[in-house]
């Protein structure tokens, strides 16, 4: 560390804990600001910025403090390395500070600091955000550097100006205590000059290191928010909306997509008035080839008026006590999950059914089939559509509902009802128990029937009707077979092969229609299905199979013969 001697005005080297009582100055960046190499020139007292230096060391030595630390000048910023490691250490450096001074230059003399202290520039730039937070003593001073007042004597309207909690300015809760999103709304009207910076100006406030690259622009914040998922599980770092602005821009017509990740802290604009939701649920989050990796829960929401459920991750805040608040996702491949209408931070119902923890994976950016371009954007509801190759759709009448996915969930959509398909049709396998309720009239009764159907489907990303094999079966019937089935499949593969041996193997039949007796009537239920190859660009960009179910009731002499077929591998 280096540090100006208030005495002789010369640079003195410090390493580890040798460093000695030192103050340091937080100031908006102007012009003609003294830097390192100048120092080394006397012409540098000639400068306007100079003036800043001289006033923060004869400030220092009145306190008897023989040293202080100006950035401006104390960081050889033509060193990479050394650049690097003060931006890295400037947190720590403003908290172990004896006293920060800070230096309104726009604050005049006469001006009222009640009116007038929240107009100033300081509180509209990165880098004083922790200049802010870190010291324990601040002293505020005006443009002829009269003192007016400290951060204690102020905190009640640096908190108003901020956001900031008091407990925080005054160092009551460690920032640690505070969630993501909330850390980062503090920064979410503030600038810098390089774009880069808004998120290096944020190292400590999460207590982040990482190596700096100038240059990457706003790749950086997206390191940033990586570095703070790789040490903290807090879901409210995905608590972030786009501006209303962006949502009248493209289209109002239907919600848009985006990754997980905010662009810059302007995003977490709503962040200070979500409060912590602590939970009890077991997490993890990790960073896996451009995604989230994931065992969070997700829950599953029913659509007002249609078949199918949309997916809500719920986030670690609410807005009110009591009131859980989520994100919308949208599935687009296996166990894969993009940002769904990103301008909206949505309250949870309660009693919502919740998927097993599996391991999923939250994607940084949108697929490069959802890359925005101009022809795209013209109809929002065709996007997801073109992650999709080959699906195999489920319609179902009204009698019939999804019950279990079992191990085929990470390919299922249960928006859209469909399985995803691979462009092999070797790799393509999928199965899920369906529930048949509906009331049979017989004479003056009503009779309440329930069953349950098995469905295994394989090898749909073909349109030869000749991969296409699938069957359907009443559950109870073949129960055991199938508990084994599935035990055996889960341990070995799921690909389209291995399945039909070992539906070969535990004879389980082929046949398109399943019949349950309806007790104590003459009369039986049959669940059937039509597969058909259909064209439906909102589901997916090429043709795909589409299995429509029926569910129908025959008296028994009625019933229609049930066809059996081989399997064929």
């Amino acid at each position: 560390m280096r540090l100006i001697n208030t005495t002789t005005g010369a640079f003195e080297e410090f390493i580890g804990r040798n460093v000695p009582p030192y103050a340091i100055l937080s100031h908006v960046w102007e012009e003609e600001e003294v830097s390192f190499q100048d120092m080394s020139n006397q012409s540098y007292k000639s400068k306007k910025g100079y003036r800043k230096i001289e006033k923060t060391c004869k400030l220092a030595a009145q306190r008897d403090i023989n040293h202080v630390w100006v950035d401006t000048c104390c960081i050889d910023k033509s060193s990479s390395a050394e650049l690097t490691e003060a931006i890295n250490s400037m947190y720590r450096w403003y908290q172990r500070s004896q006293i920060c001074f800070v230096y309104l230059s726009d604050l005049t003399a006469p001006a009222l600091l009640d009116t007038a202290l929240q107009g100033c520039r300081w509180f509209t730039r990165g880098w004083t955000l922790q200049e802010l937070i870190a010291p324990v003593d601040v002293d505020f001073y005006d443009q002829d550097w009269n003192k007016r007042g400290s951060k204690r004597d102020l905190v009640g309207s640096l908190s108003q100006i901020t956001g900031i909690n008091i407990a925080i300015l005054c160092h009551v809760l460690p920032l640690s205590s505070i969630t993501v999103a909330q850390r980062m709304s503090w920064a979410a009207n503030r600038i810098t000059t390089r774009t880069e910076d808004m998120a290096y100006c944020l190292l400590g406030i999460f207590d982040i290191n990482m190596p700096l690259l100038y240059g990457e622009e706003e790749k950086a914040f997206r390191r940033l928010q990586e570095e703070i998922i790789k040490s903290s599980a807090d879901l409210s770092i995905f608590a972030w909306t786009y501006p209303p602005i962006l949502r009248y821009s493209r289209s109002s017509k239907s919600p848009g997509f985006s990754g997980f990740l905010a662009k810059s802290p302007s995003a977490f604009h709503e962040g200070n008035w979500l409060e912590e939701r602590l939970s009890l649920d077991w997490r993890e989050l990790s960073i896996s080839n451009g995604s989230i990796k994931t065992r969070v829960k997700i829950l599953s929401e029913p659509i007002p008026g249609k078949r199918g459920s949309r997916y809500l991750l719920p986030l670690d805040c609410s807005r009110k006590p009591n009131q859980l608040l989520a994100v919308r996702l949208r599935k687009c491949g296996p166990n894969q999950f993009i940002r769904e209408d990103p301008w909206t931070l949505v309250e949870c119902p309660k009693d919502l059914w919740a998927t097993v923890r599996m391991e999923r994976y939250l994607l940084f950016e949108l697929p490069l089939s959802l890359q925005p371009t101009d022809s795209i954007f013209s109809d929002i509801s065709l996007l997801i559509s073109r992650t999709r190759s080959h699906v195999l759709q489920i319609q179902l009448p009204d009698e019939l509902l999804i019950h279990d996915t079992g191990i085929w969930g990470p390919c299922w959509d249960a928006q859209d009802q469909l399985f995803f398909g691979s462009r092999d049709p070797t790799f393509d396998s999928g199965a899920i128990i369906l529930l048949t309720s509906f009331i049979f009239t017989c004479g003056q009764r009503e009779i309440e029937v329930d069953f349950e159907c098995m469905l295994y489907a394989v090898g749909w990303s073909s349109l030869d009707a000749s991969h296409l094999q699938c069957t359907v079966m009443i559950y109870k019937a073949h129960s055991t077979a199938l508990k084994e089935l599935e035990s055996r499949i889960e341990a070995w593969d799921i690909n389209r092969s291995h399945v039909i041996a070992q539906l070969i193997y535990y004879k389980i039949p082929k046949t398109s229609s399943a019949v349950f007796k309806i007790p104590e009537t003459t009369a039986s239920a049959v669940v059937s299905f039509i597969p058909t190859v259909v064209s439906d660009s909102s589901i997916c960009q090429n043709r795909f199979w589409r299995l429509e179910f029926f569910c129908e009731v025959y008296e028994d002499k009625d019933l229609p013969e049930v066809q059996h077929s081989e399997w064929h591998e």
